[in-house]
């Protein structure tokens, strides 16, 4: 769920466009939807993005992390449904082409029954409420940790709770928590090592 949620708030980021949502709907599944330029079925080939790659604040650059997502999603029994202006997407087991005895995991690939829409809907039934929750609070945007100042590396913020450690982000992406410290981080310019 936190790789979905940060390929909504990337694509975001890259398009210029509304915050994305998080719903449940009244079926009980939950939804992460943006309104970007909208998921094509190309975009599951693993491959570095160059133009994430060029941006300071977005999170994910390789071209992984949303297909394993979708493989463990299928493996803890999480229906997804993906619908796009380009194509709606489900997955599925199938056999290997030309290797029958060797099952893997398939995107299905459909026309787009929602042609018109704006941005990528992804849908999910089977995840609990908890691990939404969960997912959320990875991310400093629903944190609710308060700016105290920005700096050229990156943002020094105010602790929420003074009984938890602070909070070290990269670039919006909770990695660590640090009892000690006083102030939460969220570092934004990455140095060689960090990258």
């Amino acid at each position: 769920v936190r790789e979905i949620i940060a390929n909504a708030l990337d694509e975001q980021v890259l398009t210029d466009t509304a915050e994305p949502t998080i719903f449940k709907d009244l079926e009980g599944r939950w939804h992460v939807a943006d309104m970007g330029r909208g998921l094509r079925y190309e975009h599951l080939t693993q491959n570095e993005n160059e133009q994430k790659r060029r941006h300071p604040q977005v999170i994910g650059q390789f071209g992984m992390g949303l297909k394993d997502a979708l493989a463990v999603f299928d493996r803890r029994g999480v229906a997804v449904t993906i619908r796009s202006p380009h194509a709606d997407i489900t997955t599925g087991r199938r056999p290997k082409d030309a290797f029958p005895d060797v099952v893997t995991l398939h995107a299905l690939v459909s026309p787009p029954s929602q042609p018109g829409r704006t941005g990528t809907d992804i849908a999910l039934a089977g995840v609990k409420d908890e691990d939404v929750d969960a997912a959320k609070r990875f991310f400093l945007r629903y944190s609710g940790e308060l700016l105290l100042e920005s700096t050229e590396y990156g943002d020094v913020l105010a602790r929420i709770d003074s009984l938890t450690g602070a909070r070290i982000y990269v670039k919006g992406l909770f990695v660590a928590e640090e009892p000690k410290f006083l102030f939460s981080y969220n570092i934004t310019r990455l140095s060689a090592a960090l990258r």
